[in-house]
């Protein structure tokens, strides 16, 4: 049956950056506490997106080759999402419809960017799990990656812009993780990407009270749906708060990351920002014991059962298993090695005492 499956989509980034490795101190808050919202406006980096999505329109949606529509150019990622750096690439979303193969259709899309001499280095790889083409614009020399028909990305970076508005202290403290974990080597093509390392910040915030559960932000809205997940969110102050946790430093939430996962129970549990909680793994091979805000992953198992590699648990094991926040059939940290994961949980139990994490912090602020 696993020939007649269909491979899921999930983005991901990797740029790295230099920073001297600093041990840090960890401390520990797990209790569960309500969300506050503390709305601040970041802005999407939309000046250099603007551009590219420019020069892609007139390249490629004029094209009518292999009878190929182009019906939207959507950016996403770091720059939209609001937590790009000084090197973060270009991601662009291409949605298409033709009754050309994808292979042919990515195939002529790169032969036009290459025509174009407007981006070079172009280079299409069409045999991964999330075929992109990889180029570089060539009067900025800025990086950039395109994916085809993945809106769901899309979606995701949109939700991150959202939740950076939320609270002050959540975009600095996943800058200073992302810093951290590319530094450590935790965050390349056989580890972490940015995206889901970005989400086990997140789940600590809500395991805080910084943040709500993602099942929450999709109350009382309207439902977009991509095939039958919903990537619909409210995008209104959350009204059911009893109490913010201002006492709170960006230092607190770090320390409370370290101690948090150097002691998670990586084997029993799965990370899930959606219900804002951790759900027992067991639960995925008995589905009719998962709590009843994941219905939409138990019908998805009732149709998909017969197909192991797209569902959750997938046809083998992995070291850990953080669910997307809208594909709920989507393990974003599959692709972590056992290599990976141990220097991950290594690190994280070596950060000890308070002036090692002053002095790290001090060093990439």
């Amino acid at each position: 049956m696993d020939n007649q499956c269909v491979p899921f989509q999930n983005s991901t980034k990797n740029k790295f950056m230099n920073a001297k490795k600093r041990p840090l101190q960890s401390e520990e808050y797990y209790k569960h506490k309500k969300f506050k919202s503390n709305k601040v406006n970041y802005k999407s980096d939309f000046n250099i997106v603007t551009l590219f999505k420019t020069e892609l329109q007139r390249i490629l949606i004029n094209s009518n080759e292999l009878n190929t529509t182009i019906t939207d150019i959507q950016p996403y990622g770091s720059r939209i999402s609001g937590l790009n750096i000084s090197d973060s690439d270009v991601d662009f979303n291409i949605n298409y419809v033709s009754k050309s193969s994808a292979k042919n259709v990515i195939k002529s899309f790169a032969n036009k960017l290459r025509q174009s001499q407007v981006f070079i280095k172009v280079f299409p790889l069409i045999g991964a799990k999330i075929p992109i083409i990889k180029c570089t614009h060539l009067n900025t020399g800025v990086d950039c990656d395109i994916s085809f028909n993945n809106i769901s990305a899309v979606h995701n970076s949109h939700l991150l812009n959202h939740i950076l508005s939320m609270d002050y202290r959540i975009k600095p403290v996943l800058i200073k993780l992302k810093i951290w974990a590319k530094n450590i080597g935790l965050i390349n093509t056989n580890g972490f990407s940015s995206y889901s390392f970005y989400w086990l910040g997140l789940f600590i915030m809500q395991v805080l009270g910084l943040l709500p559960a993602i099942r929450d932000l999709q109350q009382s809205v309207p439902e977009v749906l991509v095939g039958q997940w919903n990537c619909a969110f409210s995008k209104k102050p959350q009204e059911n708060i009893v109490k913010k946790q201002e006492i709170l430093s960006e230092n607190d939430i770090l320390n409370t990351f370290y101690k948090y996962y150097s002691n998670f129970d990586f084997n029993k549990f799965v990370i899930s920002p959606y219900t804002g909680y951790p759900l027992l793994k067991t639960d995925f091979e008995n589905v009719e014991q998962l709590p009843d805000e994941l219905w939409r992953y138990k019908q998805f198992y009732k149709e998909n059962q017969e197909c192991q590699k797209l569902l959750f648990l997938g046809s083998c094991p992995f070291k850990m298993y953080t669910q997307d926040p809208f594909q709920h059939n989507v393990n974003i940290t599959a692709r972590v090695t056992p290599k990976v994961f141990e220097k991950f949980i290594n690190a994280c139990a070596e950060l000890k005492t308070k002036n090692n994490l002053s002095q790290y912090l001090t060093l990439i602020v």
